[in-house]
């Protein structure tokens, strides 16, 4: 028998003292870590894209729910544009959260318009691989697109 990640996950994550975690918690924990890994790689690649470890702990938490908002915002206004305009309201939105996350950060600095747009495409791309991955996380987002 083969072993999944969600098995697998789910013994890391206290299920092996009969805990489990709720599937939307886990979800939440790991679009976390893709938001930090995201910002992570735009401090390697760009040059004008600065984060201190506190400025990075804050960033993620600021980002993600800068990002929740805005991404359902953005989707209520452009609903009824049709499918074509998804991608586009990810962008949207991946970048309002990332000026507002700079704007309320001590830590992270982002310099120059060519770093914002590029920044904001890795994190956008980032964003987008966690749910293209198989894992445990797309359950969830497949559960919360049929309820809608």
């Amino acid at each position: 028998m083969r072993t999944s990640w969600h098995d697998l996950l789910q013994i890391r994550m206290g299920r092996l003292y009969g805990v489990s975690m709720p599937a939307f918690a886990l979800a939440w924990l790991l679009g976390l870590a893709a938001n930090a890994i995201a910002l992570l790689i735009c401090w390697l690649l760009l040059p004008g894209f600065g984060i201190t470890p506190v400025g990075l702990i804050v960033a993620v938490i600021l980002f993600a729910v800068f990002s929740a908002v805005f991404s359902w915002a953005v989707m209520k206004l452009l609903q009824d544009q049709g499918s074509a305009v998804v991608a586009l309201t990810g962008l949207i939105s991946t970048f309002l959260a990332l000026v507002l996350t700079a704007t309320f950060t001590p830590g992270l600095t982002i310099d120059g318009l060519g770093t914002w747009v590029i920044a904001t495409v890795i994190i956008w791309l980032i964003s987008v691989l966690i749910w293209v991955i198989p894992g445990p996380w797309r359950k969830v987002r497949q559960e919360r697109e049929t309820k809608d």
